[in-house]
């Protein structure tokens, strides 16, 4: 929470720069994910948010928090 009023108020006095989070929601259960992505969806309104994870159920977490057209998902080979 700190860390997004940070960056609001960054965003609020000076150029906007792209957001990057790494597995933030690692210790969250699905309920607490959806909450975040649902932030994350409407800084991204704001200014370019990068969500990086390996947990690929994410997605229909996303998807069922926020829609699948607010995001786009790129797999990396691995």
């Amino acid at each position: 929470a700190l860390r997004l009023a940070a960056i609001e108020g960054h965003l609020d006095n000076g150029e906007p720069l792209p957001v990057i989070v790494d597995d933030i929601t690692i210790q969250f259960d699905d309920a607490a994910a959806a909450a975040t992505f649902r932030v994350l969806a409407e800084l991204s309104q704001r200014t370019q948010v990068l969500f990086l994870t390996h947990h690929e159920h994410l997605l229909d977490v996303a998807s069922a928090a926020v829609g699948s057209d607010a995001y786009r998902s790129h797999h990396l080979p691995g």
